[in-house]
C-alpha cells in the first residue's frame, strides 16, 4: 500500500488488494474526477476518515492537493473590461461598436458606476430608452488569461458577493444569454476548464427560459474569494474568508492524521507530508 496524491490530485491510499473492476465518476465543488476504487481520505462531519472511493457520499469532502503556492492574481483592468463589454453590437448608422448590459437592475446604477471609478475603469453605464449602455474609453482585447478579473466583472454586473458580517462566503452570477450570445456558453465552459486545470473550482449550470438561457456560476473556492476580497477592499473591507481558515486548519489536521493513524502506510508518507506543507489544499464537497 502507498499513500499518495493520485492522478486527480486527490489524497488517496492505493491498495493493491482492492479489485479494479469499475471506474467511478464524481462531481465535487465544480470538480469532476474519475478513477477505479481505492482508499481515499475524506472529511465527513468534521472528522477525517478513510473510505473506499466507491462509498463516497453526499456531504463528504475529498482533499485536493495542488503542488503550488496560493494563486494571487493582481486586479487587471483589461480583464475586467472584457467582462464589462461582454455584450456588444454594431451601429450601422455611426459605424461604431457599442456595448450594453442586458437585464441590468436600475437601482444598482449609481453603485456600479461608483465601483467602476474606484477600480480605475474609465467607463460608465448609462440608461437610455433602449436599455443600459456602457460608454467611455473601451477597448476590449479578448484573451484567455486574467480570468479572475474577468470573472470579478461578471460578479459585479450580473451577480453578487455573498458577504455576511464581514465574511465573504461565496460569489454568484446569473448571466442572460440569448440570440447570438448563446455562443458565450462555450466561452464560460472553457473558462471553467482552464480554471480547473489551475486547481481553481467554480460550479456552473444552465437554466433555459423563453429568451434563451440563464448561465449560472457559483464559487466558494477560497483562492477566488481571497483575490476578490483584495480587489474589493477599496469598496468594502472583508475581514475573513471562512473557507481559507478551514483549509489551513484542515492541513494541520491531515498532517497529524497521517502521523498517528495506524491504517496509513509508511510508503509515500514523507512525500505526501512535504506536499501538504508546501502546497495548497482544497476541500471539495460531493
Amino acid at each position: 500500500m502507498r499513500i499518495e496524491k493520485d492522478k486527480n490530485n486527490l489524497l488517496t491510499i492505493f491498495n493493491e488488494n482492492i479489485p479494479q473492476t469499475k471506474e467511478y465518476t464524481y462531481h465535487a465543488s465544480g470538480y469532476t474526477f474519475s478513477d477505479f476504487d481505492k482508499w481515499i481520505i475524506v472529511m465527513h462531519k468534521k472528522e477525517l476518515k478513510i473510505i473506499n472511493l466507491k462509498n463516497l457520499g453526499d456531504t463528504m469532502s475529498v482533499i485536493y492537493l495542488a503542488p503550488r503556492a496560493e494563486i494571487k492574481e493582481a486586479f487587471d483592468t483589461e480583464g475586467f473590461i472584457n467582462g464589462l463589454c461582454l455584450f456588444d453590437g454594431f451601429d450601422e448608422t455611426t459605424g461604431k461598436r457599442y456595448y450594453f448590459i442586458p437585464k441590468f437592475v436600475e437601482k444598482d446604477l449609481g453603485i456600479v458606476n461608483k465601483e467602476l471609478q474606484v477600480f480605475g475603469i474609465k467607463a460608465e453605464i448609462k440608461k437610455t430608452d433602449k436599455g443600459f449602455f456602457v460608454t467611455g474609453e473601451l477597448s476590449p482585447k479578448w484573451h484567455t488569461g486574467k480570468q479572475l478579473s474577468f470573472l470579478f466583472a461578471l460578479v459585479l454586473l450580473y451577480g453578487k458577493l455573498d458577504i455576511k458580517n464581514g465574511e465573504l462566503i461565496a460569489v454568484k452570477v446569473h448571466i442572460p444569454l440569448f440570440g447570438q450570445f448563446l455562443k458565450y456558453e462555450e466561452l464560460f465552459d472553457t473558462m471553467k476548464k482552464k480554471l480547473t486545470q489551475e486547481g481553481i473550482f467554480i460550479s456552473t449550470s444552465v437554466q433555459k427560459n423563453n429568451d434563451g438561457m440563464i448561465y449560472q456560476i457559483s464559487c466558494n473556492d477560497y483562492e477566488v474569494l481571497k483575490n476578490f476580497a483584495e480587489y474589493y477592499k477599496t469598496i468594502e473591507k472583508i475581514k475573513k474568508i471562512p473557507k481559507y481558515d478551514l483549509a489551513l486548519e484542515t492541513k494541520e489536521n491531515i498532517i497529524d492524521f497521517i502521523a498517528t493513524n495506524k491504517e496509513i502506510p509508511q510508503d509515500g508518507k514523507a512525500e505526501v507530508v512535504k506536499q501538504l506543507k508546501t502546497g495548497t489544499i482544497k476541500l471539495l464537497t460531493k
